[in-house]
């Protein structure tokens, strides 16, 4: 089968641009042809490799950002369009897979949209009502909208006839454990508001003056650096607290840490709950909405109630004093991620694919 993936930019690093090249590698590997094509490129190669057997192109060679003011965005966005209309690996594709709201905007907009799977990787109520029933609208096109958990495809569902629940994969290969001597926590993410680091850093000052001796590494890059840089030092957590910027190969991090820590206000589906559970590691988080006590609900981590600083405290402390609990959770990591191999997964989508007549249902 002929599968093409449309992404708004392939060469930047986050969660939807790893599950991307993990699926992708996935099914290149079955046999399929498969194409990652990125509307936009903002740096020279893919943060994530993908497979030799994988065509990755390029619509346009210019970045997108936020930065660039709805205007310029927009005009950016319209600029390509025929590009998409034309691109060759979309036109030959039996599939197409978008990723996000955009790709799928711009599939609708070239009239793609009735060969093509709508993928979300955020929760539902991420955009505003009008958005949402603009979206939903779009959507309506697509052969199918897939989701990442139960609770937003039941909340799709009240708007659109063919919802999925598909979660991503697991995209680490874990690593041995260098932790039995560790006292590190770590945490991966991008640094913005989402992650929840503002609330972090506050509920650390007392876990590290009860136990000096332990650190937290930070992995990841975003626009809040210099403001949590700044609280970080003004919190008095300069020498236990380290921003790490991206690491490609995350699981070599995970190896020499001893817990997991999420602060997030929300999220869709917390790829790094997954890869930190794969790699052994006890979890700490906050429960919010999505994933978390989706991902947690057999164990394998504590769960903190949305945005209380003091649980988290409490919490953390409770994870770097309880040897004994740290070693029940890591062994419950295996039930959390049994669901989520690559060939899981990769079943799923073959099954989907089905149910939609999506042909030639074969490899190739």
């Amino acid at each position: 089968m002929n599968i093409a993936f449309l992404i708004q930019d392939f060469t930047t690093a986050g969660g939807t641009e790893r599950t991307t090249c993990c699926l992708a590698n996935t099914f290149a590997r079955q046999g399929h042809h498969v194409s990652v094509v990125s509307v936009f490129k903002k740096n020279e190669q893919p943060f994530y490799p993908t497979d030799p057997k994988v065509r990755n192109r390029y619509i346009c060679f210019e970045k997108y950002s936020l930065d660039l003011g709805l205007k310029r965005r927009a005009l950016l966005i319209i600029k390509q369009l025929h590009r998409v209309r034309t691109c060759k690996d979309l036109k030959e594709a039996d599939v197409i897979i978008s990723q996000k709201s955009l790709a799928s905007v711009m599939l609708w907009l070239t009239g793609n949209a009735h060969k093509a799977i709508a993928c979300e990787h955020f929760k539902y109520e991420m955009y505003t009502p009008f958005i949402r029933r603009v979206r939903n609208r779009i959507y309506r096109m697509f052969i199918s909208t897939v989701v990442l958990t139960e609770n937003d495809r039941k909340k799709f569902a009240l708007a659109l006839p063919h919802v999925e629940v598909i979660p991503n994969m697991i995209s680490v290969t874990p690593l041995p454990h260098h932790k039995e001597n560790s006292k590190t926590i770590i945490t991966v993410g991008r640094l913005d508001r989402q992650k929840g680091y503002d609330l972090l850093l506050q509920a650390l000052p007392e876990v590290f003056a009860k136990h000096p001796d332990w650190n937290l590494n930070i992995f990841g890059d975003g626009d809040e650096l210099d403001a949590l840089t700044k609280q970080r030092d003004k919190l008095g957590l300069t020498k236990f607290v380290n921003f790490k910027g991206y690491a490609q190969h995350i699981e070599q991090a995970y190896a020499f840490s001893t817990f997991f820590v999420m602060s997030s206000r929300f999220e869709g589906f917390p790829m790094v709950l997954l890869e930190a559970a794969a790699c052994g590691l006890p979890i700490v988080s906050f429960d919010c909405p999505e994933g978390p006590s989706s991902l947690l609900k057999d164990g394998g981590g504590i769960l903190v109630p949305p945005e209380d600083i003091n649980g988290l405290t409490n919490a953390i402390n409770t994870m770097i004093e309880n040897v004994t609990l740290r070693e029940e959770l890591s062994r419950q990591s295996a039930v959390v991620v049994a669901p989520y191999t690559p060939e899981h997964i990769y079943e799923q989508w073959i099954n989907l694919f089905q149910k939609y007549n999506i042909t030639p249902c074969k490899q190739v």
